[in-house]
């Protein structure tokens, strides 16, 4: 349930600077994650790694400690500070990411994306929780998406800066060059973002314990429907974001600076249009109908998933950059939306381990599951279609004759393979649509 529309305290501090500062922060958050995918072919061809370990590099090692901190770290922010809990992990994965320019093995980079993981996991959770208490409920989706928009940003920069940086000093600068900066946000964040007072929830209040977290979500078919749908959704979308640059290099001959540009253009300005979009659509629509915020994106997963396996199909780059720009735009524009909606169905002091519970199915599924299936797959295919010892004639050897022709083929099959799951996410979707009328009153309209 939602909170009672008396007795609010109204928020504090600036509204803009609030948005502006916290969106750069979660750019260097989406920026520090996904430079393992724009470094990761030149990473492959150095230290010669596989595609399965890629997917644990940009995965496995990242989500694993993402999703078991950030439960309680989403306990530590429902009774401290949440902008000194944001400030404190943003330092960790910032140095955690710079530090990863260092590493000279496969055990070394996977226990610093393991440390990124660990400063990441109480961001989201702190900062939704945060939303819910700056912003009334008819504008939580439009201010998220807004803060959300800096993500693709942040995509876009990772892709291009860093694309080039990888280019001409190599992959380890990468990491260092856009690892650092982290650092200067989270002291700016110390220094200007009051902490919002919590709506509804006097100093007397007491935070239920986890176990009353687990039941009230337990009791809600929307928040698990949404969960699990957004779950299958992020296995396609982060594994655009680890493989995509991968793919360009080799199925279209392309290198990493422009390789880093399509992907600014098909992914990272892609979600910008999708989350601004969905973000103000769903605020519309969920006024009129709460139902809309499970109809809506399924909706556009039907649109989407032809556009992504034509897309991965295409044999000229041209036409993948075109088809794959309307199909991330359609796959990722209610995310944000979602995210906000599932703060409805709990009281205020349960939405940080809320929503670390729905970024906990989010990220097992995506990032863990999906990203490491989709390495695991592309290896199998990629030998599969070599013929012979691929492991062996190909470790060092992809950027040539059929060991490239294999390893492209691999990537283009998995990646259609991994797709599919998006028919499990309309699904859910539906089905979240319907309970969401049963469990949420109306949005009001704003006054």
């Amino acid at each position: 349930m939602d909170e009672a529309k008396g007795g609010e305290t109204p928020p504090v501090g600036s509204e803009k600077w609030f948005l502006l500062l916290l969106g750069l922060v979660y750019m260097m958050n989406f920026i520090d994650r996904t430079i393992i995918s724009v470094a990761g072919e030149a990473i492959r061809r150095d230290l010669g790694l596989t595609d399965l370990q890629l997917g644990l590099l940009g995965g496995l090692a990242f989500s694993l400690f993402y999703a078991a901190l950030g439960i309680p770290l989403a306990r530590l922010a429902e009774r401290r500070s949440r902008v000194g809990l944001i400030a404190i992990v943003t330092t960790i994965w910032s140095v955690m990411t710079a530090l990863t320019g260092a590493a000279g093995s496969f055990v070394q980079l996977l226990i610093c994306r393991m440390g990124v993981g660990v400063g990441e996991a109480g961001f989201t959770p702190a900062l939704v929780s945060m939303i819910s208490d700056r912003f009334p409920e008819e504008r939580r989706a439009s201010a998220f998406s807004t803060i959300a928009i800096w993500v693709s940003i942040g995509g876009a920069v990772s892709a291009t800066l860093g694309g080039w940086v990888v280019q001409t000093y190599g992959w380890r600068a990468a990491f260092v060059v856009l690892g650092l900066p982290g650092v200067i946000l989270a002291v700016l964040l110390r220094l200007t973002i009051p902490e919002p007072p919590r709506r509804n929830a006097g100093d007397a209040a007491a935070t239920p314990t986890f176990g009353a977290v687990l039941r009230r979500v337990g009791r809600s078919p929307a928040f698990l429907y949404l969960t699990a749908a957004s779950g299958l959704v992020g296995m396609v979308s982060f594994g655009l974001n680890l493989f995509m640059i991968p793919l360009l290099v080799r199925r279209y001959g392309l290198d990493i600076a422009q390789a880093g540009l399509i992907f600014a253009v098909a992914l990272s300005l892609s979600m910008v249009i999708g989350n601004y979009s969905g973000g103000r659509a769903a605020d519309w629509l969920g006024r009129r109908d709460v139902g809309w915020f499970g109809r809506a994106p399924a909706m556009l997963l039907v649109v989407s998933l032809p556009l992504y396996l034509l897309a991965i199909l295409q044999s000229d780059w041209r036409w993948f950059l075109v088809l794959m720009f309307f199909a991330a735009a359609s796959l990722n524009a209610f995310l944000p939306a979602i995210m906000t909606v599932t703060q409805r169905l709990v009281e205020p002091r349960m939405r940080a381990s809320a929503a670390a519970l729905h970024a906990f199915g989010q990220t097992v599924a995506g990032l863990g599951i999906g990203s490491v299936a989709l390495g695991w797959l592309s290896d199998r295919l990629a030998a599969q279609a070599y013929g012979g010892d691929y492991r062996a004639d190909c470790a060092r050897k992809v950027v040539e004759g059929a060991c490239l022709t294999a390893s492209a083929t691999g990537l283009q099959h998995a990646m259609m393979a991994a797709g599919t799951v998006l028919l499990g996410a309309i699904v859910f979707y539906f089905r979240a649509a319907h309970a969401l009328r049963r469990e949420l009153p109306p949005v009001p309209a704003p006054a």
